[in-house]
């Protein structure tokens, strides 16, 4: 993912018009967060090397810990100031986003709750904020940073052996996937920082489960699109078929263009894998 990318995703969704308000507004607040930047000046510092990083992806590890990023502590706090307050303009209950926009251990608290995927007990509580409305700032304000990590971090990953089910650079899970034109091969996009991996066909991305009389797909009449479903953990994930498609796709945009798949999903009984 790059900031030109990006910027064409951006530029795409001021073009959307969906009849439906609330969808609307979604698509409207997707827009707004995606357009948060870095300073074009700025280059990802880290502390481990490429070697080190190798050594990671070659233990089935993704690069990317918590630590690495509090290198630039200061950008990911001007983002989250950013973020919350468009999330604010969106929802009435997100007033309690001003108890983090001061640095302090609060913020770091629920950035590392978010990073490592273990949401604080009682944060709503101590914050009078949801988690739910936390999460999207703070994965808002992360996406430019691991965006460009990513740009950097990417390349040096081993497609034939990672074979994991997160991101081999920011740990995040996958929430849209396609097949390549060449093979039909299916890979994985990461929904934090758009990292692309190879991934099997014939297995959940997000249990492992490789019974085949339990999973599935279902397709539209012109079978671009594709809902892959796991009957063992109720998971599901979009994907669209790039050997039925003409000129460049751009999988951000592609996350609001199949929001009707996420609606049949969930009236179904599935739930986001990602």
């Amino acid at each position: 993912m790059t900031a030109e990318i990006d910027t064409k995703v951006t530029e795409r969704l001021a073009e959307l018009k969906p009849a439906e308000s609330r969808l609307a507004s979604y698509v409207e607040l997707y827009r707004r967060l995606l357009e948060l930047r870095v300073e074009d000046s700025y280059l990802p510092e880290l502390e481990l090397n490429i070697s080190e990083a190798a050594k990671r992806f070659g233990e089935g590890k993704y690069v990317l810990r918590f630590e690495d990023l509090l290198l630039d502590w200061e950008q990911f706090q001007k983002l989250f100031q950013e973020a919350s307050s468009i999330v604010k303009e969106f929802s009435p209950n997100a007033s309690g986003l001003g108890g983090f926009v001061s640095p302090g251990p609060l913020l770091e608290k629920a950035a590392r709750a978010w990073y490592e995927n273990y949401p604080p007990e009682d944060m709503e509580g101590e914050t009078g904020v949801s988690w739910e409305l936390l999460s999207l700032t703070i994965g808002g304000a992360f996406h430019p940073l691991l965006a460009r990590y990513s740009e950097v971090l990417s390349p040096l990953v081993n497609q034939d052996s990672w074979r994991q089910r997160v991101c081999p650079v920011c740990g995040g899970r996958p929430n849209i996937a396609y097949l390549s034109k060449e093979s039909g091969a299916r890979w994985l996009v990461c929904s934090w920082c758009d990292t692309e991996w190879l991934f099997l066909r014939l297995e959940c991305p997000f249990c492992s489960n490789q019974d085949q009389d339990s999973l599935a797909y279902f397709t539209d009449e012109n079978e671009l699109y594709r809902l892959y479903i796991c009957e063992a953990c109720r998971s599901y994930i979009k994907a669209i078929d790039l050997r039925r498609t003409e000129g460049d796709t751009l999988f951000p945009l592609e996350r609001i263009l199949t929001l009707d798949m996420d609606r049949q999903a969930l009236q179904a009984g599935y739930k986001p894998g990602g």
